[in-house]
């Protein structure tokens, strides 16, 4: 009878220890299950979340607000619910992945950017921001008609209007009719009451007239944009009076991918290189 050496049957059980160690840590485990935490308890309001590498979390809940994420294995906002993930910053050293370009988000992934804490500084990039040391970010969000143009002139005080293509529009989406006047404050938002075809329900009357019309073989039509995306990305209400909004920044190595996401109340007024979507310099 043969026998097989114990350095090598502890050198083959060491191996196979390791593939099942990488196996599980490689399983996606989700936010709402307590066993993906090292805690074994799942994140509190106002905690500073960090996510290992090699780990993969998919946020299957809306949490709490929270003091902080640290990416360095992978967050994946999943596509079954939709879902608001609300914290003073991320920083990404891994990859957060809402839909990829194959494969869209198709619910309502929201992250609201908060300023609880002053004056934070997050390995020189600031505070309030998503940011990124090395990471990947993927934004993929479901909406692909974002533009089209009024197919017959809409008169001041109508409430609804006819564009060309209202493919993908939804009730309670906001739109912009960009002005047909000289005065480029005759632009007008409004959010849509109700859709038919082409035919747009608008939630209030026009202030202005906006011309729908192709004259002399010249296309006058006016533009009518879609604002609203299923990924928005934004800082929270008392930005507006603070002008201190959120910012994504991307150092070098980084990667973002991002197509389909709304962008509200970013930017930091008076801070340099705190933009909605800058990249440092040297990239």
């Amino acid at each position: 009878m043969s026998r097989v050496p114990a350095l090598l049957l502890g050198g083959l059980f060491a191996v196979l220890v390791g593939q099942q160690t990488l196996a599980q840590s490689a399983r996606p485990g989700r936010w709402s299950d307590p066993a993906t935490w090292p805690s074994r308890k799942v994140p509190a309001a106002g905690d500073k979340v960090v996510i290992d590498a090699g780990k993969n979390v998919i946020l299957d809940v809306t949490p709490p607000a929270l003091g902080g994420v640290t990416i360095n294995g992978k967050l994946t906002f999943s596509d079954s619910a939709d879902l608001t993930l609300t914290t003073e910053w991320i920083m990404i050293h891994g990859e957060l992945a809402i839909g990829t370009e194959a494969k869209p988000h198709t619910r309502k992934a929201t992250i609201t950017l908060t300023d609880t804490v002053k004056e934070e500084e997050m390995m020189g990039m600031g505070d309030r921001g998503i940011m990124l040391s090395g990471g990947t970010l993927n934004l993929h969000g479901d909406r692909t008609n974002t533009w089209t143009k009024l197919a017959a002139t809409a008169a001041a005080g109508a409430t609804s209007i006819q564009v060309l293509n209202a493919a993908q529009w939804k009730v309670g989406d906001e739109i912009v009719l960009a002005s047909t006047d000289f005065d480029s404050r005759q632009a007008e938002r409004r959010s849509i009451a109700a859709i038919s075809g082409n035919t747009i329900t608008l939630d209030r009357k026009l202030d202005y007239m906006h011309f729908g019309k192709i004259t002399f073989d010249v296309d006058e039509r006016g533009e009518v944009g879609l604002l609203t995306r299923n990924i928005k990305i934004q800082a929270s209400a008392d930005a507006e009076q603070s002008y201190f909004g959120g910012h994504i920044m991307a150092m070098v190595t980084s990667k973002m991918f991002i197509e389909g996401v709304e962008l509200n109340r970013m930017g930091q007024h008076l801070e340099l290189a705190r933009y909605p979507v800058p990249l440092a310099s040297g990239r």
